[in-house]
């Protein structure tokens, strides 16, 4: 860790009289003061390790202390052998980067400690985000990175380049728990923007969490995260200001990201082509939107696919299509499918014959019905041309 924030630390205990130690925000030890007046079990397990032990991370994660103000003090807790403690969340342009410590003793800090405390987490906030993958030679190291995680053939660059990246962000030192990786994908009107979406998006995120790459128009981003990974990234670049955002299923493995990659890059046609499935979307939630716009984009985007041209051709050729679609979206439910169009039932039975006479199709076969459904979705991809 740079000698500034060790200073900070240094400076900070000497003012205050008192242990100080600066933890990253998975509680791993950034620096730590000389013993100054009273120490306990935690802080001598803490700086043995260079992080906190686990007994420890599981209590203080029940504390919120990311939501927490300037200062915030936190009780003993003699089960796990943690004294009474002064905390100062440490920030940067409310990114939480980490929390820097204070150990009171007996007697608690008076105002005017409290305020240095606050001034100093505002100074290791700055010093640390400095440090952060923002920009510079730490970003294009990242940059190049994320090329061979997302691009590379070879298997064995991608596990290499996974691992590089996992130690340069902390990732291989995660909690114990499962924490599962997902990548998003978003495009903008040109690179200086997708960037700035993308840096946006990693301020708000969590600054060592996130990690983001532009190709031409096309911002990436890998993340690191909790139950939520897939949708809190895709609405991260929406709300940092992406039209739409499409985040793949959650990974274990962070060599994994590029087959994640695939499919999150087909999520996008989707959503870019069908606005109502929402300017924020996991391939999770897409189902089989996702299949259908890789097949589309892998055909060419044909406007009409095979078997539609005959159907959408007819007269009434698109009341027909949708007389299709409904019974197919409803698992050849006649009576579900007739709800949904508003019509009797016969009109629906007489439509799906219509069409399956025009296509030469057979609803009573699974490959058939497949190939119609297919078709169908590929035509609502491309905007539901009407023929004829």
């Amino acid at each position: 860790m740079a000698a500034d924030v060790q200073d900070l630390v240094d400076d900070l205990a000497d003012a205050l009289g008192r242990p100080v130690a600066l933890e990253d925000r998975r509680w791993r030890l950034l620096a730590f003061s000389a013993h100054v007046g009273p120490g306990d079990r935690v802080r001598q397990a803490s700086i043995l390790a260079r992080a906190a032990p686990p007994d420890v991370v599981a209590w203080l994660d029940t504390l919120a202390l990311e939501h927490a103000g300037e200062v915030v003090d936190t009780p003993e807790n003699a089960a796990i052998g943690m004294g009474p403690r002064t905390c100062a969340p440490v920030r940067h342009d409310g990114a939480l980067l980490g929390f820097l410590w204070v150990i009171p003793g007996p007697v608690g800090l008076d105002a005017g400690q409290r305020a240095t405390l606050a001034t100093t987490a505002r100074a290791a906030g700055a010093t640390l985000w400095a440090q952060r993958a923002g920009g510079g030679a730490a970003h294009a190291r990242i940059a190049a990175l994320l090329a061979e995680l997302l691009d590379d053939p070879d298997a064995a660059v991608r596990a290499r380049a996974a691992g590089e990246l996992a130690v340069r962000q902390g990732w291989s030192l995660s909690r114990a728990r499962a924490t599962p990786y997902a990548v998003a994908l978003a495009e903008l009107d040109d690179a200086g923007t997708a960037a700035e979406v993308a840096e946006r998006a990693r301020r708000r995120w969590q600054a060592d969490d996130l990690v983001w790459r532009v190709r031409g128009t096309v911002a990436t981003a890998v993340a690191h995260g909790g139950a939520d990974t897939s949708g809190a990234l895709a609405r991260a670049l929406a709300d940092a200001g992406a039209p739409h955002a499409v985040a793949s299923a959650p990974f274990a493995e962070l060599a994994a990201a590029r087959e994640a990659l695939g499919a999150a890059a087909a999520g996008l046609i989707a959503v870019q082509q069908l606005p109502a499935l929402g300017p924020a979307a996991t391939v999770e939630a897409l189902g089989s939107w996702v299949f259908a716009a890789r097949l589309w984009d892998a055909a060419g985007r044909p406007a009409v696919p095979a078997p539609l041209p005959a159907l959408l051709g007819a007269r009434s050729g698109p009341e027909l299509a949708r007389a299709l679609e409904a019974t197919l979206d409803a698992a050849g439910d006649v009576a579900a499918a007739a709800r949904a169009l508003h019509v009797h039932r016969a009109t629906l039975y007489r439509r799906l014959a219509r069409a399956q006479e025009l296509t030469g199709l057979a609803l009573g076969s699974g490959d058939d019905r497949l190939r119609a459904h297919l078709a169908l979705r590929m035509w609502r991809l491309a905007g539901s041309p009407a023929l004829g």
